[in-house]
């Protein structure tokens, strides 16, 4: 399939302090992404050629150096839901035809599935129908803590959501990695009570991925934001959540 790739970086000035507690500029963080774009044009056209995958890296550029600190990846999806109304093509047929993971998302979606939801409509007043979906965005395990996934997801939302609607399931799919995909405990109903630590360490993750403005869907695990409306700054995310691991810290001293 064609492939394109794509690489994404901010003008932002605010200090970050690395895992060597030094500071960078966010201008520095940027990603490198491929992205696998299918015809939607001809006669056996299945409907989930309406979504370009996204997939690349998150780095850091290092002064001085030649290298960059490859201190993660992500992973999304654009689903061009105008086109595809254009086309006649249901949007409900779009994501369910990829997988179990992408079929979440309709719950944004009305009844029929011809459009977005009242919900939608009324909280978020999106303009456009496209749908970005943040599906993974993982930091190394030595490079967390320093709010490089907020800053990834917000060049995410810069890069390739002009409008439409920005929607993510925040959640500690670490938690997973050594379940067998087939366990009963994977499934999103069941995770909260069959694995250990899940229900805290979800509502952390989607704490976490509030401060960038997502809001939740009612009755869902889907969390959504519209790139049109008026959204925290990143340097008050950052802020905010400096300050939030700031206080954690200091909670964490005053128990020991």
């Amino acid at each position: 399939m064609p492939s394109t790739k794509h690489r994404l970086k901010d003008s932002g000035r605010q200090a970050l302090p690395t895992h060597r507690d030094e500071e960078i500029e966010l201008d520095r963080v940027y990603l490198e992404l491929n992205s696998r774009v299918q015809p939607t044009w001809g006669r056996s056209v299945e409907p989930d050629a309406y979504i370009t995958d996204l997939n690349g890296e998150i780095l850091v550029s290092r002064e001085g150096a030649d290298d960059e600190l490859r201190v993660g990846t992500v992973s999304a999806h654009s689903v061009h839901l105008g086109e595809a109304d254009e086309d006649g093509v249901p949007w409900l047929d779009i994501l369910d035809a990829r997988s179990e993971d992408t079929a979440m998302y309709t719950d944004l979606f009305d009844s029929d599935g011809s459009c977005y939801g009242e919900w939608v409509e009324s909280t978020l007043e999106p303009f456009g129908s496209d749908l970005l979906i943040l599906d993974r965005i993982r930091i190394k395990p030595e490079y967390r803590g320093h709010g490089y996934g907020l800053y990834a997801a917000q060049l995410m939302i810069t890069g390739f959501a002009s409008g439409g609607v920005v929607a993510c399931v925040p959640a500690p799919y670490e938690l997973l990695e050594n379940v067998s995909p087939r366990a009963p405990s994977t499934r999103a109903s069941n995770r909260g009570r069959q694995i250990p630590g899940w229900a805290a360490a979800e509502a952390k993750v989607r704490k976490h991925w509030s401060l960038l403005g997502f809001e939740r869907a009612p009755n869902s695990d889907v969390f959504a934001l519209s790139p049109t409306t008026r959204r925290p700054s990143m340097e008050t995310v950052m802020r905010q959540y400096l300050s939030g691991k700031h206080k954690r810290r200091l909670t964490a001293q005053i128990h020991a």
